[in-house]
């Protein structure tokens, strides 16, 4: 038994560590390559403590697009106190950084292809709807078939667009930004400085988004 084993972690945070492990394992040699051998070998367990807790590789690719899924909400979650224009470029900057640090199979949330694609596809479906309803929110715009419609384009353009970034790794993070910030104007017909002037206009002293 190695000392890691015998360290005897609590469930859960054996758990996160097979999933840290699993992480780098599917970023670095893709999931048909990945050996659940040598993901036990690195996290310092036996193979047979990796399948107590995922059945198969299967399951341990879906926990960890599960758990990179919440981890990318986590990261782009609106903050108070800012303005509209500002909250945009936060969430998207931290989108591009949280993309930019996945690779390989990983990238798979944002591009569902046959690696576990009914699981790909819920988490990225659930995690589309959370940031269109954030957008709602945070643009004061009326919840209706015709803005979801809009913003769901916008974010499918910032998706294309943080994958093109992070594969050629020679555009400039602030120049995609302001890409991604021109195309949602274009797209949506707001303008966020002018949202911005709107919410102090009618609510000076409500603090904003």
């Amino acid at each position: 038994m190695s000392n890691s084993e015998g360290a005897r972690l609590p469930p859960e945070e054996r758990r996160f560590q097979i999933l840290d492990v699993a992480a780098e394992h599917f970023a670095r040699h893709g999931y048909e390559s990945a050996s659940m051998s040598r993901i036990a070998a690195d996290a310092g367990i036996t193979r047979a403590l990796v399948y107590h807790y995922f059945p198969n590789k299967e399951t341990l690719l879906d926990a960890v697009l599960r758990r990179e899924g919440q981890t990318l909400l986590e990261a782009t979650a609106p903050q108070g106190g800012t303005s509209v224009s500002d909250a945009l470029g936060r969430a998207l900057k931290a989108y591009f950084s949280h993309f930019a640090s996945s690779a390989g199979d990983l990238r798979d949330l944002y591009a569902p292809t046959a690696v576990s694609p009914s699981v790909v596809w819920e988490i990225a479906a659930s995690n589309h709807e959370v940031q269109v309803e954030r957008l709602i929110a945070a643009t004061g715009q009326k919840d209706s078939p015709s803005t979801r419609l809009a913003f769901s384009a916008w974010l499918a353009f910032v998706e294309t667009a943080a994958r093109g970034a992070a594969q050629s790794g020679g555009v400039d993070t602030d120049e995609v930004l302001r890409l991604c910030l021109t195309v949602f104007e274009a797209s949506t017909g707001l303008d966020p400085a002018a949202l911005d002037a709107e919410v102090t206009t009618t609510h000076p002293n409500q603090e904003q988004i």
